[in-house]
């Protein structure tokens, strides 16, 4: 089993078009949410001929069949692996890959890392699912026929890039491209919603973060920060984190913030923005005609319960 650096990425997208067709996984995606986050990371890669049979036309030796990533994170006061990527070539499945892959996962997790669990999916703040798309079938069996358990579920919703909405009288919305707006957004999330900073901050270096100003063009204190809204911090396309002040909800601030990321998408290409791993479907809905478009499910399994097995 070898463990890839960033200088494998062109190799993962690659492997990750032939075995995630649908998923569309950029360069950047891959490289930002395995290789740039600040918690211990490792991408496992399974070359053709490796521990075992491979069958004829699934890889020579030396050429990746398979691919799993994870990442550990303190949780409160505990330790929690966090298992982003599975992927195995379609040539080379059904044939054990798949399971060493998470065998040196759950060692590196449950060894290296002293993690009590293992999740997957999630991995906040930075992630490239929820969890496993209930379409998934055969994904959702490998994971329980490893031991692992039901967790929970999440949703993701859609909304047409044409969206556009009004932008309320007396508020200023601006990419947060000047280090004065930076910062005053970073304020505002950080006291408002301080788990979702990281990825804020993210967004910010991505030029994908959008703020809401009250006070016109001459305010840019962290006190005029009324609202933000993120996009493409772990996916293209993919909408999150955003939020407006409580004392301003209700007034067409949440709508024409996304009515600016929408514009943003559409500029990129994208005929629909994903809302990622969303929280109050209603709002979406109402606001702009969000639809549920997918459905994740949380697997998870202990330490305890692997040593016991």
């Amino acid at each position: 089993m070898d463990r890839w650096d960033r200088s494998h990425a062109a190799e993962l997208v690659s492997l990750t078009d032939l075995a995630l067709p649908g998923e569309n996984l950029t360069g950047d995606d891959l490289v930002a949410c395995l290789w740039e986050d600040d918690d211990p990371t490792v991408v496992f890669a399974c070359p053709g001929g490796d521990a075992g049979p491979v069958a004829d036309g699934a890889g020579a030796a030396g050429t990746a069949v398979g691919v799993a990533a994870a990442v550990a994170r303190q949780v409160g006061d505990r330790r929690v692996g966090f298992v982003q990527l599975v992927a195995v070539a379609p040539a080379a499945r059904r044939q054990g890959v798949g399971r060493r892959l998470m065998a040196a996962v759950e060692e590196w997790a449950f060894g290296e890392q002293l993690a009590l669990s293992l999740q997957v999916g999630g991995a906040a703040p930075f992630y490239l699912w929820p969890g496993v798309d209930v379409h998934a079938t055969a994904a959702l069996c490998f994971f329980e026929a490893l031991g692992y358990h039901p967790t929970g579920s999440d949703l993701n919703m859609s909304f047409p890039t044409r969206h556009r909405a009004p932008v309320p009288a007396g508020v200023v919305i601006r990419r947060a491209l000047e280090d004065h707006d930076a910062a005053a957004g970073l304020a505002f999330v950080g006291r408002l919603w301080p788990r979702w900073v990281a990825e804020t901050r993210r967004a910010v270096e991505h030029g994908t973060c959008h703020l809401a100003f009250a006070g016109g063009e001459a305010q840019a204190g962290a006190s005029a920060v009324v609202g933000f809204g993120c996009h493409s911090v772990n996916r293209l396309g993919w909408l999150g984190p955003m939020g407006t002040d409580p004392d301003r909800r209700h007034a067409g601030l949440g709508n024409a913030l996304l009515g600016a990321i929408a514009t943003d998408l559409m500029a990129a290409g994208l005929e629909s923005v994903e809302v990622s791993w969303v929280g109050p479907l209603g709002f979406y809905a109402n606001a702009a005609g969000a639809t549920v478009s997918r459905a994740f499910r949380g697997y998870g399994l202990s330490r305890r319960a692997r040593a016991s097995a």
